[in-house]
Order: structure tokens, then C-alpha cells, then sequence
């Protein structure tokens, strides 16, 4: 008994939905946070953005509309990378708490190779990036990325036309989540801020002591501890800007 090979066959229309996803599908995975980090493999990512596009191809056409392909294909494109720098704002937010907070420490005069993004940063700041990394997946956002990717098709048609909605909503998406993230860090800045004042009140009192020599340890310890002491907050806090970031990208379609 012989079996018959398995064909599918697609029509010109078809083929031209499926590389319209496929161009949404690869801006979204080559931007979002996670699926877009530089130590994943290129061929890697397109393999990904391949399966998206197959697995949402069907949704996609229930909506789509009817512009020429050559003019939608950089539109798909743009909006798949607009929306992953969107998701990415909740990381780009924590990051900016930890910088916040790195400043204050004084650990700002010494940087280091950062890992996590292949830049020179301070000490505090790889720890903020893989605090973000596993906040993301302990809240199983990399499945809300799919199911934002998903609903952006109901939201934003393929060949529907210029989205005139998403470059505002963009801006005050990141405009927002940066100021998020500063307000997390606020609270421990201003603990730091007046450890920094006392010592200058201290030095002032007592000219005999070296400011540089006894400041700047005591505000390692002090910001050690309230940092350790704060880390349940922050945690909470930057709970709420992935929620806010998601909420904004999804049009409330993904609860954070």
C-alpha cells in the first residue's frame, strides 16, 4: 500500500496574505522583548515568526482589507516593529528604575560590560535587566506577546491602511512607562538622597572627616539595604508597567 504525498495548494491571494502576516509577524519577533534579544539566533527568530504567521493566517484574513501589496508590505512591517518596541517598553522602564537607582548609589562612576545587552553599564544595571527577563516569564507575557500579536490583526487589518493610531499611541506609551519606571525608583533615590545629605551635614559639623572615604561606602550600605528591604515593591511596580505597557499595546485585549 502506497501512500499519496501531501500537497496544498494556495492561490495567488493566499500566498500574498501569508507573506503580509509573515512581515508583521517578523517585525513584532525582532523588536518584542525576549523573542528579540540579541543571543537568540537570527534563523532562530525567522523560524518563529514563520510559525506565527502559518498558525495566524486564517485570523488574519477573517479582517483583512484591500490595499495593493506592494503598498501594504511596508505597513505589515512597520506595524510588527512598532508594536514589539512598544512591548519593550516595560523592560526599557525597569532598566531606567535601576539606572535611577545606580546614580544615586554613586555606582555611575565605574561602568561595566553589561551581558544582557552587550553595552557598557553600571554594576546595578544587569541585575535590573535580568529582573525584568524573569518578571516577563514568571507572568507568561511571552504568551501575551503571541495573543498581542493576535488581536493586532482585528485592531490593525492587513492592507486596511495607514494606521494613523499607532505612532500616537506609541509615544504615549513610552512617554508614560519611562515615567513609571522613575517613580518605582523614586522612593529609594530619596532615601539615598538624604543618607548623601546627612553626610554632607556631617562633614560640615566635623571637617575632620573625609567625605569621599566615609560617604561613599555608607551609601553603598544604606542603598544594599533598602534596595534588599524595597525589593517586594519593586517587584509590584514593575508588575504594574508590564500590565500598563500590554494593556496599552493590546487595547486592553490582555489583562496584566
Amino acid at each position: 500500500m502506497t501512500s499519496e504525498p501531501l500537497t496544498v495548494t494556495m492561490s495567488g491571494g493566499q500566498v500574498s496574505m501569508l507573506f503580509l502576516v509573515l512581515l508583521r509577524c517578523l517585525g513584532l519577533v525582532f523588536t518584542a522583548p525576549i523573542f528579540g534579544h540579541h543571543s537568540i539566533p537570527t534563523l532562530v527568530r525567522f523560524g518563529l515568526a514563520a510559525a506565527l504567521a502559518v498558525a495566524l493566517n486564517k485570523v488574519a484574513g477573517e479582517t483583512a482589507g484591500t490595499m495593493p501589496l506592494i503598498m501594504a508590505a511596508p505597513m505589515e512591517l512597520f506595524i510588527g516593529l512598532a508594536l514589539g518596541f512598544i512591548l519593550s517598553m516595560g523592560f526599557a522602564a525597569v532598566e531606567v528604575a535601576g539606572q535611577v537607582i545606580s546614580i544615586q548609589l554613586g555606582l555611575n562612576l565605574a561602568s561595566v560590560f553589561s551581558p544582557t545587552d552587550s553595552s557598557s553599564s553600571t554594576a546595578l544595571d544587569p541585575f535590573f535587566s535580568v529582573l525584568a527577563g524573569l518578571l516577563f516569564l514568571a507572568m507568561n507575557l511571552h504568551l501575551a506577546v503571541v495573543q498581542t500579536l493576535a488581536h493586532s490583526f482585528s485592531v490593525y487589518p492587513v492592507g486596511g491602511g495607514w494606521p494613523a493610531s499607532l505612532p500616537l499611541t506609541g509615544a504615549q506609551t513610552i512617554s508614560l512607562a519611562l515615567e513609571l519606571g522613575v517613580r518605582v525608583a523614586l522612593p529609594i533615590a530619596l532615601v539615598l538622597l538624604l543618607t548623601e545629605l546627612s553626610v554632607a551635614l556631617l562633614a560640615r559639623a566635623i571637617p575632620q572627616i573625609n567625605v569621599f572615604i566615609f560617604g561613599l561606602p555608607l551609601k553603598m550600605l544604606v542603598g544594599v539595604a533598602v534596595l534588599s528591604a524595597a525589593m517586594p515593591s519593586l517587584i509590584t511596580g514593575a508588575e504594574s508597567i508590564y500590565g500598563f505597557i500590554f494593556n496599552a499595546a493590546s487595547g486592553g485585549a490582555v489583562s496584566g
